[in-house]
């Protein structure tokens, strides 16, 4: 059983459920608690669409790398992808004060990320967008 995870997914929505299912079985066989899966379906669902609907122009290919591991308690995944610069930890939070049906749609998954992590970060590293989050198992 191989200890680290790693998956290529194409910058299209249609590759984002199967990068899921395998995340989910990686972490099913690790006996990983049910908020760590959460939270790994929340994180590549959210980090892939706005990566796909924001970071690229055109039709052109492109890979978004999803990398966990499990190492002392601590799931650690890093999402990379050649996109335009993002940096969510930048990103206003929401208006939590303004009534659901008058708000803008979008932003409240990078809010959720945030506030569920135990960290993240954010990188641009040669024309890449690295983000690295934690979450604590215990």
């Amino acid at each position: 059983m191989p200890e680290d995870f790693s998956i290529e997914v194409r910058n299209r929505r249609e590759d984002i459920a199967p990068a899921i299912e395998a995340a989910q079985a990686w972490l099913a066989d690790r006996q990983a608690p049910p908020n760590i899966a959460y939270f790994a379906d929340l994180a590549i669902e959210e980090i892939l669409t706005n990566c796909i609907q924001y970071g690229y122009d055109g039709n052109l290919e492109h890979m978004i790398l999803i990398t966990m591991t499990i190492a002392d308690q601590v799931l650690t995944m890093q999402i990379v992808d050649d996109g335009r610069a993002f940096d969510p930890m930048a990103a206003p939070p929401p208006d939590l004060s303004i009534n659901l049906a008058d708000r803008r749609e979008g932003g409240l998954g990078i809010y959720l990320l945030r506030k569920l992590s135990d960290a993240m970060t954010y990188e641009r590293d040669n024309g890449t967008n690295r983000i690295t989050l934690l979450k604590m198992l215990a």
